[in-house]
């Protein structure tokens, strides 16, 4: 019988899916299962678990690390025209990733599989690079990468690993102890959607398994004008444009988020990570010397290993000195859950009844949502002045 040593411990509604159980057990007795919802969740095997307790003991949403402290925020973005362009921000983690390939690193990160399923994999090459460039709005399965950096790490390679900030956290977790050759990045994350409702979005839209590769943020046209490209077998490229895709739209409002990220115990300015980084929505508030409607990388630096590469790479972006507060006002996940929306029950209830678009179209006209863009940022101002110091103390 399986005691309270293991994960199972560890209420459903407070797992992230980081994999860090999976990838410690050492009987091989955890496997990641999907629920109804799509979303992966250990499951202890009775015959195999030993009550080690080394799951338990590693699990982000049980044990807490200590946090890196360092906030120092600049606002950015690449010097190469294209490497900014084919970003879905400023472009800087490319210009960092492709720092270490040269110095014959590794990097860690999402990318699309053959079966257009996000999940982690590790590159060597320059040329594989794109794999891992861009957001995926889709929960990435962290597979054994773990413990292929902790390999890699022990080889003696200079490894970046990016993902969310709960995969950082399991996999500092995971690691024990610090490695001066591992360089973390997480993200400023909204919430992870379902991998599920992606795959059943793609199949309905564009036929069963009918997409090669896809971008989720072209913004060639400008950041208030990001398309979708989907590379059909064809060769066909199809777009859709952000604002009016109904994936994005389910994304936006929280219809298939993962319920850990409705009380996510990742969000604030401290970090596990070495660096954040995320969109700057607020460039233009606060710097608008260096927002021209490409896309402004925010960036928040917690160690002085972070600091030390990003020196390495100063020369190769145009980096303007901020503040995290000011990232903050526009992208508030960077300190705030996002909200469950109340008809998300609703929507895995009625989900294998009808299309995700004719799903999203109905709740869509259940909820309305007023914005104001002087009152937001307004509301944003406020907030700053009442948390971000609370924060920062």
């Amino acid at each position: 019988m399986i005691d309270s040593r293991s994960v199972n411990k560890v209420k459903k509604e407070n797992c992230c899916g980081c994999h860090a159980c999976y990838n410690v057990c050492p009987k091989f007795a955890i496997n990641m299962v999907a629920d109804k919802e799509g979303f992966l969740y250990p499951n202890v095997s009775v015959e195999k678990c030993v009550n080690c307790g080394m799951c338990l003991n590693i699990c982000p949403s049980v044990t807490k690390l200590p946090l890196n402290s360092g906030d120092k925020a600049y606002a950015c973005y690449a010097r190469n025209c294209e490497e900014r362009l084919s970003s879905s921000s400023g472009g800087f983690f490319s210009v960092l990733a492709r720092k270490f390939l040269n110095e014959e690193g590794i990097i860690f990160g999402a990318s699309f599989n053959e079966k257009m399923e996000v999940e982690h994999l590790g590159i060597s090459k320059t040329e594989e690079l794109h794999k891992l460039k861009g957001t995926k709005y889709v929960q990435s399965k962290i597979g054994t990468s773990y413990k292929d950096v902790k390999r890699e790490l022990l080889k003696g390679k200079k490894v970046l690993f990016s993902g969310t900030p709960c995969q950082v956290a399991g996999l500092e977790a995971f690691l024990g102890e610090k490695y001066d050759n591992l360089l973390s990045i997480d993200l400023i994350c909204h919430g992870v959607p379902s991998p599920s409702v992606w795959k059943r979005y793609l199949n309905e839209r564009f036929g069963e398994d009918n997409v090669n590769a896809m971008q989720f943020r072209n913004k060639r046209e400008g950041i208030s004008n990001v398309k979708l490209d989907y590379t059909l077998k064809s060769g066909e490229i199809v777009q859709e444009s952000y604002n009016e895709s109904p994936y994005i739209k389910g994304f936006i409002e929280n219809f298939y988020t993962r319920p850990s990220c409705f009380r996510c115990n990742f969000k604030g300015i401290k970090r596990y990570s070495d660096i954040t980084i995320g969109d700057f929505w607020s460039a233009k508030e606060f710097h608008p010397e260096i927002d021209d409607s490409y896309g402004v990388s925010g960036i928040i630096v917690h160690t002085a290993k972070g600091e030390r590469w990003l020196e390495t790479v100063k020369d190769q972006l145009i980096l303007y000195d901020a503040q995290a507060s000011e990232i903050a006002v526009w992208n508030e996940c960077l300190l705030e859950s996002v909200k469950e929306n109340p008809y998300r029950q609703l929507f895995f209830e009625k989900w294998t009844q009808f299309t995700i678009e004719d799903m999203i179209s109905e709740l869509a006209r259940k909820k309305t949502k007023v914005k104001d863009g002087n009152d937001k940022k307004k509301k944003f101002q406020d907030w700053f002045t009442e948390r971000i110091q609370r924060w920062l103390a």
